[in-house]
């Protein structure tokens, strides 16, 4: 049913060792999940799972075991691995017992070109792995169709970027590494209408009327939209404050400018 690791020199935990660095995850296409709720997710949304991992200290856990016997089912393989060695593997300072490597999709830039997409959200070089994650659920959370995440962008398949998604990641395609000035070309070119998110310029949020077609675009935390996304934006939106505070966090503007967009 599963096989044991016991020695932290096996090759196939060195395997999943390696993917909690970046580089290995973009030579090898695959990343790491950690958690039931996670895990149970990816499952029912088809994702594509290589392997699974839990820890020999939840052996008699019978969620984990659910899951480890539904992963048998589906051919994936299942290694048990001992509790003494397990969090090196995991990214998480309480290790929750089972950890799943499963394969990046692979979205291209033709495939937005082909399809309607409608609302889109563009992250131009957000830097926080939790402004990240956050704001793709709440993308999922709007019904928006598609992330676009741009060079520069934190790694959507860091672990505290996964844990922000709360499992949003399979819901809605998210494209990464996107050439922004590229993109946003394109969505005009497909009368979408997009808005750049800006802390003091623009019209206000509450005088724009969005329409079906509309694509918002969230700078940096520090230094909010490139260049490129500058020179790109015709209309620029920013949220009113009353109150004294200079700006607002990224994931908190973009939240409230996509449910301002579907209002």
């Amino acid at each position: 049913m599963y096989k044991i690791i016991q020695s932290n020199k096996n090759k196939y935990f060195k395997h999943v060792k390696s993917l909690l660095v970046k580089k290995y995850r973009d030579l090898t296409n695959q990343y790491l999940i950690e958690g039931t709720k996670i895990i149970k997710e990816a499952m029912s949304y088809n994702a594509k799972i290589h392997m699974l991992l839990f820890s020999s200290e939840q052996s008699d856990n019978k969620e984990i075991s659910d899951i480890v016997e539904m992963m048998d089912y589906n051919k994936v393989s299942v290694y048990q691995v001992d509790k003494s060695i397990f969090k090196e593997i995991s990214d998480t300072d309480t290790p929750q017992g089972i950890i799943g490597v499963l394969e990046k999709p692979l979205y291209e830039v033709k495939d937005i070109y082909d399809k309607d997409f409608l609302r889109e959200i563009v992250l131009d070089e957000v830097s926080d792995p939790g402004n990240l994650g956050t704001i793709i659920r709440t993308a999922d959370a709007c019904n928006y169709d598609l992330v676009l995440l741009s060079k520069g962008c934190v790694d959507l398949y860091n672990g505290k970027s996964l844990r922000a998604t709360m499992g949003s990641l399979f819901h809605l395609p998210i494209l990464v590494n996107a050439n922004v000035k590229q993109i946003i070309n394109e969505l005009k070119n497909r009368s979408i209408a997009v808005y750049g998110a800006n802390a003091h310029k623009g019209d206000a949020l509450y005088d724009i009327r969005f329409d079906n077609r509309t694509a918002i675009v969230i700078g940096n935390e520090s230094t909010g939209l490139s260049n490129d996304s500058l020179e790109s934006i015709e209309s620029m939106i920013r949220i009113p404050m009353p109150g004294k505070a200079e700006s607002l966090n990224a994931s908190v503007a973009a939240s409230i400018i996509m449910y301002e967009s579907i209002r």
